[in-house]
């Protein structure tokens, strides 16, 4: 007979996956657009990624609430909170200076990097395989928050910066997201 506690879980996880992966497109999708679209206005740009960390910090504490005892989504609520104070500070006052734009999507960049780090330690506690791919992402995501705060880009227009540096975020999600898929049992026996 199978467990209905198990099941639950299994459901649960697939769940934030599939949420995992669709804001990761979308961070995908901003960025490409903000790539391709440089003109577009600095108010438009901020209120986009405004909305973009907002639906990230929702992701994440949705991620906490719904863990039922994933030890790996205990500190979301954290990242969650943070998350969305940045995209509701961006959304109410998308400034007409892109530099506090890009300094914002630097910290968001950080925070999810250390984010990924918190998952990588968390995979090597359990003896998983991936952990290191996990935490070697996590420490280039904040390598390039770190690099976007500082902005050393200044030939580059701060609107295609943005966009750029969200492509690589969602892809570096997305790839997490499917090797956290691909591994799903082994990874579930780790965190519940």
């Amino acid at each position: 007979m199978a467990n209905p506690f198990k099941n639950s879980i299994e459901n649960v996880y697939n769940r934030m996956i599939i949420y995992s992966l669709l804001t990761s497109i979308l961070a995908i999708l901003v960025g490409l657009t903000l790539i391709f679209l440089p003109s577009v206005s600095n108010k438009i740009v901020g209120i986009i990624m405004g909305v973009v960390i907002l639906i990230f910090g929702i992701n994440a504490v949705y991620k906490y609430f719904h863990r039922d005892g994933a030890k790996i989504y205990s500190l979301n609520i954290v990242f969650g909170v943070l998350y969305s104070i940045l995209g509701v500070v961006i959304i109410l006052y998308p400034f007409s200076v892109m530099e506090f734009v890009t300094v914002c999507l630097g910290i968001f960049v950080i925070i999810n990097g250390t984010t990924k780090i918190n998952y990588g330690v968390w995979l090597k506690k359990g003896n998983e395989d991936s952990w290191l791919v996990t935490l070697v992402t996590g420490i280039f995501l904040v390598i390039i928050g770190i690099m976007l705060v500082f902005n050393p880009f200044a030939s580059l227009t701060l609107t295609q910066l943005c966009g750029a540096f969200l492509i690589i975020v969602g892809i570096l999600n997305v790839s997490d997201t499917i090797l956290f898929k691909k591994r799903a049992k082994e990874i579930m026996e780790i965190f519940w």
